[in-house]
């Protein structure tokens, strides 16, 4: 949620029952201004709020110079102070944190253990034995970077055109974007992921007859998989607004106003996977 229309924004979410009270809107508001200040950020968002069964986490980031490379996470457990959230990098914290079923708790501090899937021993194309499952020991604070990153990684989505790729590589929002007209905006070839793509671009530049190669770099939204359950998309006629859910990510919700510039998602979850999704078509 973009801190420039913070208040409209989480309006615009309110048709699909994600709200914040009016005490949570000014004192995250105000935090987060004081926040991009001291870290001189270009921009700065809201991404959401993790459900725990003591505090809950409030997440928001911002960037510098570039807006997919450059971003720096944080949280906060009582919306005024915010802490760095640290970067996770090993595939072990990350395996670990999608296998954890526990709720977080809103301890930063806390360590659990989590038990991996076993290993095999293949000889031959044939299974020749079965490794002891390992054991992980998993802080909460990188627990709750990782569930971040991934659920970003996922489901964070953007409008095509928002964002504008420069000839030396960064990425800045568009400021020539007018949002998506009325023959664009239900349809998801126009949205994208809001993270740094996974396919080639020559495969992104196929799939469009417009292509551009400044605003088309980014993956789109369609190529999900399962494909054509991944998203819900909902159009509020009356207010010229698309609602876009994650059927994986239960709580992620993006929103976009018709011939306008203004867009953003936000997360309210308990950072838990639908992994039912396939069973429910």
């Amino acid at each position: 949620m973009n801190l420039e229309y913070f208040s409209e924004g989480l309006d615009c979410l309110m048709y699909c029952g994600m709200k914040l009270s009016p005490e949570q809107r000014i004192l995250i508001e105000n935090s987060l201004i004081a926040l991009q200040n001291d870290n001189r950020f270009s921009g700065m968002y809201l991404w959401g709020r993790i459900t725990a069964t003591k505090n809950d986490y409030y997440i928001a980031f911002g960037y510098t110079n570039d807006c997919l490379k450059d971003r720096k996470y944080f949280y906060s457990l009582d919306q005024f102070q915010w802490q760095l959230l640290p970067f996770v990098q090993s595939p072990t914290i990350f395996q670990a944190t999608i296998l954890a079923r526990e709720p977080f708790i809103g301890d930063p501090s806390l360590m659990s253990y989590v038990k991996l899937d076993p290993t095999f021993d293949i000889v031959g194309n044939q299974v020749a034995g079965i490794g002891r499952p390992e054991v992980v020991k998993l802080k909460e604070e990188e627990r709750l970077a990782a569930i971040v990153f991934i659920i970003t990684e996922e489901c964070a989505i953007c409008p095509r055109g928002a964002f504008y790729k420069m000839t030396d590589g960064r990425v800045i929002p568009n400021q020539m974007f007018r949002g998506l007209n009325d023959l664009q905006i239900e349809n998801q070839s126009y949205y994208q992921l809001y993270r740094l793509p996974r396919n080639d671009l020559k495969v992104n530049l196929a799939k469009r007859s417009d292509y551009n190669y400044a605003i088309d770099f980014l993956d789109t939204i369609d190529c999900v998989i399962p494909l054509g359950q991944s998203f819900a998309l909902n159009m509020q006629r009356n207010e010229h607004l698309v609602i876009i859910k994650s059927c994986l990510w239960m709580g992620m919700t993006f929103f976009h106003k018709m011939n306008s510039h203004k867009h953003g998602f936000l997360y309210l979850g308990d950072g838990k996977k639908n992994f039912d999704l396939l069973f429910m078509y």
